[in-house]
């Protein structure tokens, strides 16, 4: 004998498996826009140290052939000045590139932590969410102190590209008056800081890696 099924009771199963269905899509939406915004984290982190180790690379030798060429006997400052100026600019681009990527990380960051938000959000079992919402609560705290730190020698590294430029009028002046000793001295104290910026920005680089990979 078949069952019969009333049109109320044929709309209520429909309407439940529509609010399942929808249920199923926007959770699948949320986890789809979470592996997204990961990726996105770590390309961005990635182009960061690619950037910060072509940077480190174009710094330090940038720097050891400036201060070969004025180590040697009578040098040719007019050439020093000049060579010293195109090798600053490109190292100004690729420090730019750097902190675009270094700002990419930011935004791609918070995007990434609000996915994880979403998906705690969607844990029906309301202990089980606010453990995992203090989960993710904490971990942004430690990488919004991580990423601050970073900022503070991306903003230092600014500076020392500063001298560097400064630097650069002083060769020029030098070139006239022929003098060296303090030339040298400079040369090595911002490559001492940019060598050490550069280096500290790695932890940064690292932090990023271990938030994205687990």
């Amino acid at each position: 004998m078949r069952t019969v099924i009333g049109r109320p009771t044929f709309l209520m199963i429909m309407l439940i498996a529509a609010t399942t269905w929808t249920g199923l899509q926007c959770r699948w939406k949320v986890t789809k826009g979470a592996m997204k915004t990961g990726e996105q984290l770590k390309s961005s982190i990635e182009n960061f140290e690619d950037n910060r180790q072509k940077l480190s690379e174009k710094v330090v030798i940038s720097l050891e052939d400036a201060q070969k060429k004025l180590t040697r006997e009578d040098p040719d400052l007019p050439k020093i000045a000049k060579d010293w100026e195109v090798e600053w600019n490109r190292i100004q681009d690729r420090y730019q590139k750097m902190k675009d990527d270094f700002d990419q990380t930011g935004t791609n960051s918070q995007a990434y932590f609000a996915q994880l938000d979403a998906l705690s959000n969607n844990i029906s079992n309301e202990a089980l969410r606010k453990q995992e919402l203090a989960k993710n609560a904490e971990l942004k705290k430690k990488w919004d102190v991580t990423y601050q730190k970073a900022s503070v020698s991306i903003t230092k590294i600014t500076q020392v590209l500063e001298s560097g430029k400064d630097f650069h009028m002083v060769l020029v002046a030098s070139s006239i008056r022929q003098k060296l000793e303090q030339n040298v001295d400079e040369l090595e104290n911002i490559a001492r800081q940019a060598k050490e910026l550069l280096t500290d920005l790695e932890a940064f680089t690292q932090a990023g890696r271990a938030l994205v990979e687990g």
